[in-house]
């Protein structure tokens, strides 16, 4: 769902598809990893877990609010900021496009820990 908004406002080259790819991948790979260490984790007496491995998928929405209000200004499109910049013949990207490649790799990080409420 979140990468469809990143291609409804504009980030539609062929390297922004390799990096929403890669986010999606990061969040399956973090749902499949916690799925399968959930029972190994360390936990309290009362069999909670008192953190997170890697940022949870639920903070992928701070680049939806992001990308959001740009909408409400106008900022889509051809107007989204950063624009595109050529890399090579052929290969444009979004630079907006690399806060989903940042946030799929805290996804999946396994030395961050953020801790639960």
């Amino acid at each position: 769902m979140w990468w469809v908004v990143a291609v409804a406002v504009g980030m539609r080259t062929y390297l922004d598809t390799v990096v929403l790819t890669y986010f999606v991948c990061c969040g399956i790979a973090r749902l499949a990893r916690f799925n399968a260490t959930v029972a190994l984790q360390p936990k309290d007496a009362s069999g909670k877990v008192h953190y997170f491995e890697g940022t949870p998928i639920p903070t992928s929405l701070t680049i939806v609010a992001i990308l959001a209000y740009f909408v409400t200004q106008g900022r889509y499109l051809q107007t989204l900021p950063g624009q595109s910049i050529e890399l090579a013949p052929s290969w444009d990207l979004h630079p907006l496009v690399l806060t989903y490649a940042v946030n799929g790799t805290l996804m999946v990080s396994k030395t961050l820990r953020i801790p639960k409420p």
